[in-house]
């Protein structure tokens, strides 16, 4: 039980560090985050998403 609670915060971790690293970057990801996970990432912290949304601004998919 410990190694699955374990596993299941890396992998909000990871989905975190991916929002604020390499989706601004990559845009099929970028509109992914956008769709689906900066609504519940918004709720964290709305700067989480914040990277996107300005990259997405500033270079249109």
């Amino acid at each position: 039980m410990r190694s699955l609670l374990s596993l299941v915060l890396l992998a909000a971790i990871a989905l975190v560090l991916v929002a604020l690293y390499v989706a601004p970057s990559n845009p099929d990801l970028r509109t992914w985050y956008l769709r689906n996970a900066c609504e519940h990432l918004d709720k964290v912290s709305p700067k989480i998403c914040a990277p996107m949304r300005e990259a997405d601004t500033a270079r249109p998919i």
